[in-house]
């Protein structure tokens, strides 16, 4: 698909006012690829832990801590023989973030901190769990490893602490030929100094449970106490760490949560499949599960059984080309990107009938007392449909304004007053074909440059 773009920077004041429509985002950042090792800090921020408590001295148990993946604002997935077989004279404790990224208005930074670049300092999260709710299948049929959902005790309230994303099945298929997945986990089997504690990133390759079954049988291993299971390269991965994807469009999705794996030995760390490898609980068959354990407490009781909540808002269906013109675009923040169209709000299923065809990083610089708007024109051409715009900034403190989504033209403009005084941002656009009616009502809208 051949796009065609004209920028222009231009120095204007103009006030924004958005609306916030989003019901639950997660992890999208089509920028974000960290190597592995290491990793920087509010990186990959919906990793957390949980200790084991000792009844009476309350201190944490020193070997063992699950870890456990947040997939709602109040919602965290684990292992549910981690989370329900508990050491002798142990409890669960609090549910821990180490990595907490607190938004502006949280850890009050004034304008004049955030024009010198500061940022909110390091910080972790505790908080309580209301309940820990097992799969069915761990309850009922005696399945050892299996997945529980735990409830917080409230929703957390930073608007940069999203979830990350529950797999889609477009996504797993793709896994059978691109088996590249990674790994990430806190370097401490028990996180005790949390202030200092780092997380790092490890690229493993995925195998489906065919090739796991394969592997056993081949090695004389029996293990039936996973009914969906996922093997990969690597060795000593802890309980509870996930393995994940990162999709074309940016989105991180959870494709399994490790059941344990045996310590590294002499040769474990070659990329092939051990003797032993580590054994994963596969995500996507439970999708259904999960969604309808977290909607069935979030979602308030007197609305009606026919009532759905979904992430852009409700909505009615008109048939297709009815008030195609009126419509209006929603908008709203999913973290530190602000997004604007209708696709965007609409499940990953639908969003991957679009293509993600534009992806650009611009730097911008500016004195402290400046108060620099940028203002960006893009044509996608006439066969190209703008579905949905994404625009990666430093903070919320200044709202972008976005018109033109749903035709071939868009208009991009932000206020930087807010911004440091040297910042980046990135803008990426979904498209997908035009049809015959939309190329004859825009053909007399081109002009020069506006393809």
């Amino acid at each position: 698909m051949d796009v065609c773009k004209s920028i222009f920077l231009t120095f204007c004041i103009r006030s924004a006012v958005s609306m916030i429509r989003d019901f639950a985002t997660c992890h999208d950042d089509f920028e974000l690829k960290p190597p592995d090792g290491i990793l920087d800090g509010h990186t990959f921020k919906w990793l957390g832990f949980i200790y084991y408590v000792h009844v009476a001295t309350t201190l944490p148990h020193q070997s063992k801590s699950p870890r456990v993946v947040l997939i709602h604002k109040q919602f965290v997935l684990g292992t549910a023989t981690d989370l329900m077989r508990l050491p002798k004279n142990y409890k669960l404790g609090n549910v821990i973030f180490g990595d907490y990224h607190r938004d502006e208005d949280e850890c009050g930074l004034t304008h004049e901190q955030i024009k010198i670049g500061r940022n909110c300092p390091r910080a972790y999260f505790e908080i309580p769990h209301l309940e820990v709710m097992p799969h069915p299948e761990y309850t009922r049929f005696r399945r050892a490893n299996s997945l529980a959902i735990v409830k917080l005790m409230r929703p957390l309230k930073s608007a940069y602490m999203l979830p990350i994303c529950l797999p889609s099945l477009n996504e797993r298929k793709k896994k059978r030929r691109n088996r590249n997945v990674f790994m990430v986990d806190y370097l401490s089997a028990v996180p005790l100094e949390i202030d200092s504690e780092k997380m790092a990133k490890k690229t493993l390759k995925l195998y489906s449970y065919r090739d796991c079954r394969r592997h056993q049988i081949k090695k004389k291993i029996e293990n039936d106490s996973m009914t969906h299971v996922l093997c990969t390269t690597g060795c000593g991965i802890r309980p509870g760490a996930p393995i994940v994807s990162h999709d074309s469009d940016g989105m991180f999705q959870l494709i399994g949560v490790s059941a344990g794996s045996e310590p590294c030995s002499h040769h474990s760390r070659r990329n092939r499949m051990n003797d032993e490898p580590p054994l994963y609980i596969d995500v996507y068959p439970y999708v259904t599960w999960i969604i309808n354990v977290v909607t069935a407490s979030v979602m308030p009781h007197p609305y009606p059984a026919n009532f759905m909540l979904v992430e852009g808002g409700s909505g009615i269906g008109i048939r297709t080309g009815f008030y195609r013109s009126q419509k209006q675009q929603k908008y709203g923040w999913k973290g530190q990107t602000f997004v604007s169209g209708n696709y965007c709000f609409k499940s990953p299923k639908r969003q991957r009938r679009t293509v993600f065809f534009y992806s650009e990083k611009f730097v911008a610089s500016a004195g402290p007392e400046a108060k620099l708007t940028i203002f960006i024109k893009i044509s996608a051409g006439l066969e190209c449909t703008i579905t949905c715009a994404r625009l990666l900034v430093p903070n919320h403190k200044s709202t972008p304004v976005i018109d033109g989504v749903g035709g071939f033209n868009i208009s991009v403009q932000l206020d930087t007053h807010w911004f440091p005084k040297g910042f980046s941002f990135t803008l990426g656009l979904h498209g997908k074909n035009s049809t015959p009616a939309d190329i004859d009502k825009w053909w007399s809208q081109r002009g020069t440059g506006l393809w």
